[in-house]
Formats: structure tokens, C-alpha cells, sequence
């Protein structure tokens, strides 16, 4: 070699190191991109999920409150960020679920092609926080506090469309499909008639009475739930049409699929998901009937099944057990030897965070909630006399945060 052709082959080393430090420095500042296509993937082998060396992924990690599934998700980022720096930061958790309105997504209601830029913006800077948090990311479609509808529709096949494209090449974002689908609405208990607190918290609250339920069967519930088809007039898009849409843009994500009935219930049979990578998430099992809980041990026989959304807090709703201080640890317990995993819901006051005698944890957010993780670290706990009815402040986020320090299985992203 001349030393001609050495200065030239130096140079061009010296200049090739230039421009990857710029592209290095270009892509810290530029946090609105998906990050870069990690190495490893998630693959679901029989009923575990594995990723590198055939290790298993088990989900153990916080649902987001108060986020991207509100009409004023601006207002709420910083909150969201501070959740999920405490989630990695004091509760050992190694997934986070963001709740997602679909139509968020879109510019307006009645035009579901032109995208909102500025949310799919903020969307991908909360999964890229995440996983420079080490955190595995779950994406939820969610319809309760937008369009209110009540299962899959043409529109979630265009959100799925676009996200599915938008994260194909990051492995460790997982799609939910939709947040609790419920052909039957959910009736609310009526103790809070028996409490004071909560008869002035609830008398304006519309409940549900049995008689403005439209009669549909189990079977045709399910039937919808996989297929979809038209129920009071509205045509639904079946799970699994999402599913195929999804692995038709050769997308290998893996993807959570919640049940009907407010994701209470799992399929088997006939009604099990055909394609790859799927699990099945169950939300809000009862407490108190352990014999209702052999549906997540049949099926996590066969198949990958998590409890996506699991709360216990003292509050007027169905997920509130009066013996969930002596249930709640042998649950856990089930879950673990049955290889499930658990997304709690969530980093309020009152839920998994310290509260008082005056929470009662809700949804929302606005611009003064907190916005230090710090404030979200030390754990709610539940006492003896835990009873569901007239004091509130107590839930399990002490079992919870111990939990995951004890189970929770860190991947290296």
C-alpha cells in the first residue's frame, strides 16, 4: 500500500467516525423516532414466552393511569413519565401498560385516515422513556373515556394498522388488542349505599339496572368476540381479523388478547386464537372464588396467560373482596406457580400508592397530578380489618412492590 492510498484509507476512517458520532448525537436529540430495532425478540413457545438464550419472559410491571386514553393527554405527560420512572425505579416492575384511545389517534371522528402526528408523537416518547428505563412496553387500545365503543370496530383495525407499523421492528413493544370488551355492561355494586362516604361520592353515579341490558348469549358473545359480526345495529371487527391483519404486514410482535366480559372470562376450545406469539390477558378474577381461578391454570397449560389488570383497593367496585388480606397473597401465589404474570393497576393514591381516608382512586389525571416518581414510592397497605366498605386509603401496594422484587425478571434491553 502508498502511503498515498494509506492518508486516503485513514482519512475516510477518520470521516466515517465523524458522521456516526453525529448520527449518534442527531439520534439523542431526535427522542420522537422509534428507537432502533433491538436484537433479541419475544416468541411464544407452547405456553411461555421466550426471548435470547431460551429465557422466559414473565410480565410483572404497572398499568398507566390518566394518560394517552384521555381527550387531554397533553396535559397529562409529565405526570405519565413520572409513573413510569417509578415503576423502574421503586417497583421493581419490568413492563409498562400504556392505555391508548384509538381515536386519539386520528385528526377527528369522522376521518380516521388523516393521522394526529402530535399524538403518535407522544406516544412513541413515553415507549422510548420506557425502554431507556429497561421496561418492556404493552400498547392498549382503549375506548372507555373517547368513542365509548364497546368492542373492536373498523377503526381499531386502522389503529392497529398504523401502530403495528409504526413498532414492527421493536420486539419489546406488546399490542393489547382492546381494553375489556363488554357486549354486556359491567352492573357496579350497590354497597356504597350502605357508607355514608360513598353515598355523597356516588349519588349522582348512573348504575346500570339489569332490565337495560339487551339479552345476547354466551355463545353469540363469544362468536363476536372471535369473529365479530353486528350486535345492536354496530358492526364489530373480530379479534381474530386483528390478529390476522396484524401478522399480514409480516409483524411479529407478540399480541395480548383480552376476553369478553370486561376481560373476565378466557377462551378454550374453539374459540382459542389461531397465529403466532399470542397471550391471553384476564382482568379483575374473583378474589374470593378460588375455584374460578382453575380458568387461568387450564389455559396457562397450553397457552401464555397474564392478568393485565389487576386492582384491590378499598373502593365501591366489584374488584373490592372484603377477605383480600388473606386471599390476595394466595392468588399471587397461584399465579406464580402457574407462570402468569400481573399488571396492577396503578400508581394512585388509594391503589398501589400510600392514600387516605378521602381517596378513592378514579382514572383521571389533570395538570396537578404528580409529576415527581418520587411522590409514587411508597406502597399503599392492606390491614386486618381491610373490608371494602367505609375507610379508604388501603390497597396492596406493599404485596405488590415486594412481588416484584421477588419475581420480577429484568431483561437487558
Amino acid at each position: 500500500m502508498s502511503k498515498i492510498q494509506f492518508k486516503d484509507t485513514y482519512l475516510f476512517k477518520i470521516v466515517s467516525f465523524l458522521l456516526v458520532l453525529v448520527n449518534l448525537i442527531l439520534f439523542k436529540i431526535n427522542t420522537t423516532s422509534a428507537l432502533a430495532p433491538l436484537q433479541s425478540s419475544f416468541r411464544v413457545v407452547g405456553n411461555q414466552i421466550i426471548y435470547g438464550n431460551n429465557q422466559v419472559y414473565v410480565p410483572e410491571g404497572i398499568s398507566v393511569y390518566g394518560g394517552l386514553e384521555a381527550k387531554n393527554y397533553n396535559v397529562n405527560s409529565a405526570n405519565v413519565d413520572a409513573q413510569v420512572e417509578a415503576a423502574s425505579k421503586y417497583w421493581h416492575a419490568n413492563t409498562i401498560r400504556f392505555q391508548v384511545a384509538e381515536s386519539n389517534l386520528f385528526k377527528n371522528k369522522k376521518n380516521i385516515i388523516k393521522i394526529n402526528q402530535n399524538f403518535l408523537k407522544t406516544l412513541t416518547n413515553q415507549v422510548n422513556l420506557a425502554h431507556s428505563l429497561g421496561l418492556i412496553v404493552v400498547i392498549n387500545d382503549q375506548t372507555e373515556f373517547t368513542n365509548l365503543t364497546v368492542a373492536p370496530t373498523s377503526e381499531t383495525s386502522r389503529f392497529w394498522s398504523i401502530i403495528a407499523d409504526k413498532f414492527k421492528n421493536d420486539p419489546y413493544v406488546i399490542f393489547d388488542l382492546f381494553n375489556e370488551p363488554r357486549f354486556r355492561p359491567f352492573i357496579l355494586k350497590n354497597n356504597y349505599k350502605s357508607s355514608p362516604k360513598l353515598n355523597t361520592i356516588f349519588r349522582n353515579y348512573k348504575f346500570v339496572k339489569p332490565t337495560q341490558i339487551i339479552p345476547i348469549s354466551q355463545n353469540k358473545i363469544w362468536q363476536l368476540w372471535k369473529f365479530g359480526g353486528s350486535f345492536n345495529g354496530i358492526k364489530y371487527v373480530g379479534m381474530q381479523t386483528l390478529v390476522n391483519q396484524i401478522r399480514a404486514k409480516n409483524v411479529a410482535n407478540l399480541i395480548w388478547t383480552e376476553g369478553p366480559n370486561q376481560a373476565r372470562e378466557l377462551p378454550a376450545g374453539k374459540f382459542l386464537l389461531t397465529g403466532s406469539n399470542i397471550v391471553y390477558s384476564i382482568h379483575h378474577p374473583n378474589l374470593n372464588n378460588k375455584k374460578s381461578w382453575a380458568i387461568i391454570g387450564d389455559l396457562s397449560n397450553i397457552r401464555p396467560v397474564v392478568d393485565g389488570e389487576w386492582a384491590q383497593y378499598q373502593s365501591p367496585w366489584a374488584e373490592c373482596f372484603s377477605d383480600a388480606y388473606t386471599n390476595t397473597p394466595i392468588y399471587l401465589n397461584y399465579l406464580k406457580s402457574h407462570n402468569v404474570g400481573i399488571i396492577a393497576w396503578s400508581l394512585q393514591p388509594g391503589s398501589l400508592v400510600k392514600g387516605d381516608s378521602n381517596t378513592i382512586p378514579s382514572n383521571l389525571n389533570n395538570k396537578f397530578s404528580p409529576q415527581n416518581p418520587s411522590l409514587m414510592k411508597n406502597p399503599s397497605i392492606l390491614f386486618p380489618s381491610y373490608d371494602c366498605g367505609n375507610e379508604f386509603g388501603q390497597g396492596v401496594g406493599q404485596l405488590l412492590q415486594n412481588y416484584f422484587a421477588q419475581n420480577s425478571n429484568l431483561i437487558s434491553l
